[in-house]
């Protein structure tokens, strides 16, 4: 399973296992936030909270997006380390004045200047490890990467839902905003000197974009992309909120976020091994076909997963959460057979431009989800906002379905127009 990750004699340089550890810290305190923010925002109906969760997740994003590009440039023209310590600073700093009040707009605010310090931790991060990492060993390098911010996601979640039970909102705050402390500081202290060995472009540039764009793989893979990443922002934002509203504790909700982090992060190793024997197209169509199966579960079958016996406790049914659990393992399976479809059809002097675009389309589907989120709580008024909110997700997977469907026959067919010798290969 972690074949994927040795280096073949290739060792990690120093700097960059010093950058994971720091990018483990920093997203463990992102991931405890989602739920502590849940948490901490007013709310006297379930309505009103999921609302203001919505005002205050829009800013993040948005700024996250418009600002990315310029901290990469940045960073090629000051240093990777000094624009990443910063913007983990800034994120502190604005992490600690959460605690000054719970108003909705003063928070949406903080969370939009939050985002700007977010911003400054991807780019850089991802043009450090082209500068230290070796060329042959890069893609287990972003593999690395991925997986500590991946896991660090996890255990935030995890750690997050302890800390509203156990300590409040407030003091877990100043948790959080001590380990974002701590990963600024770690990088700060340990990274001594930067060895930049590649100039990198900007990740995000314009030309870079329209040539990774040639590549047709990425063209139809692109948009479900997109909606994967609106779906993750829609799970993420709005998730924990419902699950507050319905009184399930900060603890029960951490603990089933991190269940459902390590099964994924477990099996998209295995998944990725899959892809390598079978093809990325079909492993990736499994995937989406698997999110597809649990939206529609949650959206008709519900009532098979769960029960409520009484006004505040809730029954799980096993009988709903076998087939849940079993469509649930195939939800990670996109990932890695769609990052491998990427690595395979780029060159390489089209790699950072294509790990620029799956960031951007991270970025833009959070975005895109609390977006129209906002707008359908808001358009729903009342309760049924959580159900609408479903209704919207499973149109989002039901185009994907209809998009890898569409990508795996015109794949097909196009195999078979090449194996005739009337098709050349794609490039960029």
């Amino acid at each position: 399973m972690f074949e994927v990750f040795r280096g073949r004699g290739i060792r990690t340089p120093r700097y960059l296992r010093v950058l994971y550890f720091s990018t483990f810290f920093l997203r463990v305190a992102f991931g405890a936030l989602l739920l502590i923010i849940a948490k901490y925002v007013p709310c006297e109906t379930a309505y009103e909270g999921l609302l203001n969760v919505a005002i205050i997740a829009v800013p993040y994003p948005l700024a996250e997006m418009l600002t990315a590009n310029y901290f990469g440039m940045l960073s090629d023209r000051i240093g990777r380390k000094r624009v990443i310590v910063a913007g983990t600073s800034l994120a502190a700093a604005i992490v600690l004045v959460y605690t000054l009040s719970n108003n909705v707009w003063y928070l949406a605010t903080l969370h939009g200047i939050h985002g700007i310090g977010a911003a400054a931790t991807i780019a850089p991060a991802i043009a450090m490890i082209a500068d230290h990492a070796d060329t042959c060993d890069r893609g287990r390098q972003m593999g690395w990467f991925d997986y500590a911010t991946f896991l660090g996601y996890i255990i935030g979640a995890v750690v997050g839902g302890f800390l509203i039970d156990l300590v409040g909102a407030k003091v877990g705050f100043i948790i959080m905003a001590s380990v974002l402390t701590s990963s600024a500081l770690m990088l700060q202290l340990l990274v001594k000197k930067e060895h930049v060995r590649v100039k990198s472009e900007s990740l995000m540039g314009l030309k870079s974009l329209k040539q990774v764009f040639r590549i047709r793989e990425v063209r139809l893979m692109f948009p479900i992309w997109l909606i994967i990443a609106t779906l993750l922002g829609l799970a993420i934002t709005y998730l924990p909120r419902i699950m507050l509203s319905a009184d399930v504790s900060g603890s029960t909700i951490g603990i089933l976020f991190g269940a459902a982090g390590i099964a994924l992060g477990l099996f998209q190793p295995f998944w990725g091994k899959v892809s390598d024997i079978v093809g990325r197209i079909p492993v990736m169509a499994y995937g989406v076909f698997s999110i597809f199966g649990v939206v529609i579960m949650a959206l008709f079958f519900s009532d098979y997963i769960y029960t409520r016996v009484g006004e505040d406790e809730i029954a799980f049914n096993l009988a709903g959460l076998i087939p849940l659990g079993i469509l649930g393992l195939g939800v990670g399976a996109f990932v890695p057979a769609a990052l491998a479809l990427m690595a395979d059809s780029s060159k390489e002097n089209c790699y950072g431009a294509t790990m620029g675009l799956y960031s951007f389309a991270l970025g833009f589907g959070a975005f895109v989800a609390e977006s129209i989120g906002l707008g359908i709580i808001i358009a729903s008024g009342g309760d049924d906002a959580p159900t609408w909110l479903l209704y919207f997700a499973a149109v989002l997977i039901a185009l994907a379905v209809v998009l890898i469907t569409v990508f795996f026959v015109s794949d097909f067919v196009r195999n078979l127009k090449r194996n005739r010798g009337r098709m050349p290969d794609d490039g960029c």
